[in-house]
């Protein structure tokens, strides 16, 4: 027997990334209208459209774009569940039988279980080849199959629950569940046929929504759902709980709210701000677009900014640095844009590259950008992922090339390790670079060789999602993100107060 486990009241995972908003389209592909699978393969996400279609969305630095992939097998088209190996494509179709596709001939072969089972849903064992986790909708249990020798072992599922989706990935098992329109997801440890219950969560912010499959991002811990709606039907989900605590380090000081001021209603997903010389404001979209706002952050000017190398259509577009006649947008790959003045809007005048890798020969990615105008430096800190991934502090000469690089360090006592905080927004002010972490919430203050020298907290309750940071004349502005069914978030003031 297995035990589904319903979550904790506070226990919920909320919108991260709007995947399928940012799906390019090439010439000739339908739009993804109608999912029924989903299955994520490194950087290839496959889709299932039962009766429809088979593609793929590929996920590049560079953005995302859907690819059909046409199944010559009309079984495998019109599967419940479906997941590729390689070149193998196993699948179910709601009845005793489990298929497998071999795509290099066309060839297909078949195991049929007992006469009282319906398939409906399948997870791939990676580390144990031609093993499958199963669920039996007809007996509303789980199956460990072993495709080998046909042998299987049988989790007789405890809890009034139906189940659309299971996913399995670095020995997690997840759980798609649905009881009393509540939508939950369990997860479990699974080596082989020995499986413990880890945790649940509620699913929150989408009401009315129907779920029907899942996917584990394991190198971030996301989780990828799909709906069967006509838009808006592959989402990434995070448990934003687990970005707040205490942190490895102690606080110095905090910050105490002043005022907040409300953005624009045509305002979306801010992810950059820049303080113009004139005390009016630059907000950057990760739509690709700028916002002209005046002093009390009212809406001036509107703008759509294109690169030449990059379709930055996809939430791509991170940090805003402006100038006397234009401005500089950095993506989170590390190309920078310099945008000019013209007639009709800006125009791309330049672009460069931030062509730096880490010490795995993996190109950072980047999430903010500060600004000295008096030398014209530059300064960035790649956002990076895990606590085991050196954070470094990057000096950029004016035309973006190197000139210096350093650790960040921190002397005094640490629980944990400081690689923990992420990089969501770049600020330099006084001979000082500023970092707001979304994780724990902190603004981290470093000097110009990479010493954190102060532990500022940030209540979540005052911004919960932090994208960028400002400082200017001793005060701290600070916006944040929003899921697509939630309002922009005002942009708030803080002043400094020592404990």
């Amino acid at each position: 027997m297995l035990t589904l486990v319903t979550p904790e009241n506070d226990a919920t995972l909320v919108e991260d990334l709007p995947i399928s908003l940012y799906v390019d389209y090439p010439e000739g592909e339908q739009k993804i209208d109608g999912v029924t699978s989903i299955d994520l393969n490194g950087s290839q996400l496959n889709v299932l459209q039962a009766g429809k279609e088979y593609g793929y969305i590929k996920i590049e630095p560079e953005g995302q774009s859907y690819h059909s992939s046409p199944l010559d097998y009309n079984d495998a088209n019109t599967a419940t569940d479906l997941e590729r190996q390689d070149n193998l494509i196993w699948f179910v179709s709601a009845d005793n039988t489990l298929h497998q596709l071999n795509l290099d001939d066309n060839s297909a072969q078949s195991w049929t279980l007992a006469n009282d089972k319906t398939l409906t849903e399948l997870a791939l064992d990676e580390e144990n080849p031609n093993r499958v986790w199963l669920y039996d909708q007809a007996n509303h249990e789980l199956v460990y199959f072993n495709a080998t020798d046909e042998t299987s072992t049988e989790f007789k599922l405890v809890g009034d629950h139906a189940i659309t989706g299971v996913a399995l990935a670095e020995e997690q098992l997840l759980i798609l569940a649905n009881s009393k329109e509540e939508y939950m997801v369990m997860l479990y440890n699974a080596q082989g046929t020995e499986v413990e219950h880890a945790q649940s969560w509620y699913l929150s912010g989408f009401e009315g929504k129907q779920f029907n499959d899942i996917e584990l991002e394991p190198e971030e811990g996301r989780v990828l759902l799909s709906t069967p709606d006509p838009e808006n039907n592959i989402t990434l989900v995070a448990d934003k709980n687990a970005m707040l605590g205490d942190g490895p380090l102690e606080d110095d000081t905090e910050l105490e709210p002043v005022k907040q001021f409300d953005l624009d209603d045509t305002i979306a997903q801010p992810s950059g701000l820049w303080s113009q010389q004139d005390g009016s404001w630059l907000l950057l979209t990760d739509q690709a677009e700028v916002f002209f706002l005046d002093v009390d952050f009212k809406l001036a000017e509107h703008h759509k900014i294109e690169y030449d190398s990059l379709n930055c259509s996809q939430g791509c577009t991170e940090a805003v640095v402006g100038g006397a006649d234009g401005f500089y947008i950095l993506a989170d790959t590390g190309l920078v844009g310099h945008f000019n003045k013209t007639d009709d809007g800006y125009a791309l005048s330049k672009e460069f590259r931030l062509d730096f890798t880490d010490e795995n020969n993996q190109p950072y990615e980047y999430s903010g950008l500060g600004h000295d105008s008096t030398t014209g430096d530059f300064f960035t800190v790649p956002d990076q992922l895990g606590e085991d991934e050196q954070d470094v502090l990057f000096i950029l000469n004016s035309d973006f090339t190197l000139k210096e690089k350093h650790p960040i360090r921190y002397t005094g006592e640490v629980d944990g390790s400081i690689n923990e905080f992420d990089a969501q927004g770049v600020s330099y002010s006084d001979g000082f670079v500023y970092v707001v972490s979304e994780k724990f919430t902190k603004v981290l203050k470093l000097n110009l060789t990479g010493e954190i020298v102060e532990v500022i907290e940030l209540d979540s309750e005052d911004v919960f999602e932090p994208s960028d940071i400002v400082v200017r004349n001793g005060q701290f502005y600070i916006t944040g993100d929003h899921e697509n069914d939630q309002p922009v978030p005002p942009i708030t003031q803080f002043n400094i107060e020592k404990e």
